[in-house]
C-alpha cells in the first residue's frame, strides 16, 4: 500500500456531458479544461451546465479520495465537489459550485486561496 495521501488517489476524467460551452476539454484524455471566449459546439444534453462555467468528473467519489489540480493563467479558479443532484439550468446559486447546500468549492488565485 502507498504511504500517506497517495494511497487515496482517485483517477478522474472530465465529463463531456456536463461541460459548459465556454470550456473546452482536451481531446486526448479529458483531463485538461480551458476557458474559451467563443462557445464550443457541444450537443445539447440535460446534464450540461448552461450558465456556470464548470464541468464535473465522470467518476463519483466515495470514502477518502485524493487528487491534485494544476492551474495556470487567468485571475483564479474554483475547485469543488458536489452531490449528483446539483441543478444544471439557470444562472442562480443553485447551479454554481460552492453557492448552495449541494456543493463546496475552494477558490485559488496567484496570491490566495
Amino acid at each position: 500500500m502507498k504511504p500517506g495521501l497517495r494511497k487515496y488517489v482517485c483517477d478522474l476524467t472530465l465529463d463531456l456531458n456536463t461541460v459548459n460551452r465556454h470550456l473546452s476539454l482536451s481531446k486526448k484524455n479529458r483531463r485538461k479544461v480551458t476557458w474559451r471566449r467563443e462557445e464550443q459546439p457541444y450537443p445539447d444534453h440535460p446534464e450540461r451546465f448552461e450558465d456556470c462555467e464548470q464541468v464535473l468528473c465522470r467518476e463519483g467519489l466515495t470514502g477518502r479520495c485524493y487528487w491534485e489540480v494544476e492551474w495556470s493563467g487567468g485571475s483564479g479558479t474554483d475547485i469543488g465537489v458536489t452531490y449528483k443532484g446539483i441543478s444544471r439550468r439557470g444562472g442562480g446559486g443553485d447551479c454554481c459550485l460552492g453557492w448552495n447546500d449541494k456543493s463546496w468549492s475552494l477558490f485559488c488565485s496567484d496570491n490566495s486561496y
